[in-house]
């Protein structure tokens, strides 16, 4: 089994693509805050949050936490 990363990269489990790349409804883990920070959201084993919509105009992504808040994060 392999990791691929990047826009390129097939939406499957274990694969790191851009928020931007996924479906509104698609469950993720390890959200970066900013680009680059190494992620910063849904991180614990087991936790996970939801793409809830996409801001294509302003490259903006909000998601749904485990806590069940919504944050709007950068889609890149």
């Amino acid at each position: 089994m392999f990791i691929y990363a990047g826009k390129k990269a097939a939406m499957a489990v274990g694969n790191i693509l851009p928020l931007s790349q996924l479906p509104e409804g698609t469950i993720v883990c390890n959200v970066e805050a900013r680009i680059g920070d190494k992620g910063k959201f849904a991180r614990c084993s087991g936790d996970y949050a939801v793409i809830v919509t996409h801001d294509e105009d302003k490259g903006k992504t909000k998601i749904r936490l485990p806590s069940g808040s919504k944050k709007t994060v950068p889609s890149a």
